[in-house]
Parts: C-alpha cells; structure tokens; sequence
C-alpha cells in the first residue's frame, strides 16, 4: 500500500492542525503570514509529523496526543527548507516543485517567514498538557534545531571544503543537518503519549537509526554528500543496517509499533538500486 493511503488519518490530522496553527494570510500583515503558508502547503511527504504520531502509538498512546509536537516539528523543517534555499546558502530555486519562498516573496521576506514559523511552532509547544510534559519536547526539539543539532550540522556542511571531507565528518554532517530533527520527531511523539523509560529508551534508538538512513538515501537519490567518501554498495549496506538495528530495538514493544516498521519499509522502497529509485 502507497505511504499517503497508509497514513491517511495521520496525513488528514496533520494538515488540519497546521491549518488551524498557521495565521490566515488575510491578518495583516499579511505578506508574512501569506509566505509562511505558502513555505508550509502544499507539503511534502510529512515524514517528521507522522513520526511523531507514529510513535506517539508505540508508546501506548492515542495519536491525536501528538498533534501539537507533529506540527511543530514540521513547522521547524519547514522553516529549515525556506532558509536553506536562500542563496546565501544552497541558492535553490525550486522546491516542492514551485518556486522557493525567496523567489516568490523576496529574500527579506522569506527569512522573516522562516523566522515565524519556528517562532510559530514553539509557541504551540507551550500549550502541551502537563507543564512537565511541555519541557520535555521542548528540550528535545530545541535542542535538534539548534546548533547541537540541525543548524550545527549546516554550518559543519557550510565550512568545510571538499578536500577535508572524511566519513566521521560526513557522518557529523548528516547526524546533525538531518538525523537529529528527524529522531526529535520520534522522541517528542513518544514523550506525547507517555512513553515508559524503556520504550522511550527505544524510540531514541529507533530515531537515530532512520534519521542517519534517511540522509544517507537522500545522499544516494542526489549522487552526494555521503558519496563524496563512501562507495555507494557500502552507503545502500549501511542503510540497511541501520533500518534493520531501530526495527530490532522496537521489537520488544510489540504490536503498538507497526506503525514505525511501516515507515522503515517505505525508507528501504526509496533506496535506490542502481540507477533506479523507488517512488512510491
């Protein structure tokens, strides 16, 4: 079964609790809140938010308690795309098949409406249920975006000149600029639905293992990054391995974790066989 028929529910919740987070672009000013929509729909393939509520379930909770973290790590990557393709950084053009906020709006605008959705999105993380609960996605998302995670992992990729690239380095880079946001995701679903220590132990585990497999795919589609200083066989062997340790690590928690097996599947159909991709 395709991703988006599997996930539909996830999907449908996810896209309503954006909608229902994001300012209409009517309010003034409304150019701001106009790019950030623009920067948010339509989206994706949602990977982050369905994480989330992915794991969420592992943990033995209901779905619909992660709402506000799925969203938030979304608007988090969002913003992330809106200032990457600046030309300042990765100079894109396009993205999701339109053109890049800056390209539509202007620089300017785009990094104030990448600004406003990582401001957006904390401010939904402040409405989490108990208080206690609230600082511990917090910390966990924060502390991906930041420069012990995400950004750090920019500025290692930004600084580094082709020549000094090796694989502990890579592997920093794609850990950081990639795999932590994506185990943050994981890790504040799973403390939304009351994760034991045990079962958060794993999500955290699990999270590592697809956040660095799913950078190294994308290395695999683009022929780069981890390319530069692996051979593609040994790349394609290291996903696989990483996607069967977090499978392993989730075993002992049962039938609450089809979800996540779910979601290594559709990472290993994406994995590029020769000069083939999978596209589902």
């Amino acid at each position: 079964m395709k991703y988006e028929l599997y996930f539909k529910d996830f999907l449908k919740a996810i896209e309503e609790k954006l909608e229902e987070a994001l300012p209409p672009d009517s309010r003034y000013p409304s150019v701001i809140h106009e790019a950030m929509r623009y920067a948010v729909f339509p989206g994706g393939k949602r990977f982050r938010p369905v994480l989330a509520l992915a794991a969420c379930e592992a943990a033995g909770g209901n779905f619909e308690e992660a709402l506000i973290p799925a969203a938030a790590v979304e608007l988090i990557h969002c913003y992330s795309l809106v200032h990457d393709d600046l030309p300042a950084l990765d100079n894109d053009e396009i993205r999701r098949q339109k053109p890049a906020c800056h390209k539509r709006f202007g620089a300017a605008i785009a990094i104030l409406a990448g600004d406003g959705l990582l401001s957006l999105a904390f401010q939904l993380l402040s409405r989490i249920q108990p208080a206690g609960k609230a600082v511990g996605i917090l910390e966990e998302l924060s502390t991906a975006a930041g420069t012990y995670g995400m950004i750090g992992g920019q500025v290692a990729d930004l600084i580094t000149k082709k020549e000094e690239l090796n694989v502990p380095l890579v592997e920093f880079i794609s850990i950081h600029k990639t795999g932590k946001l994506i185990k943050a995701g994981a890790v504040s679903g799973a403390l939304a639905g009351g994760a034991s220590k045990d079962a958060l132990e794993r999500v955290v585990k699990y999270g590592e293992s697809v956040g660095l497999a799913f950078q190294f795919i994308d290395d695999l589609i683009d022929q780069d990054g981890s390319l530069q200083v692996i051979k593609a066989g040994e790349v394609r062997q290291k996903v696989r391995d990483l996607i069967a340790y977090g499978l392993r690590e989730l075993r002992p928690l049962g039938s609450k974790t089809e979800k996540l097996n779910v979601i290594a599947g559709y990472l290993l159909k994406r994995l590029p066989r020769g000069n083939h991709v999978a596209v589902d």
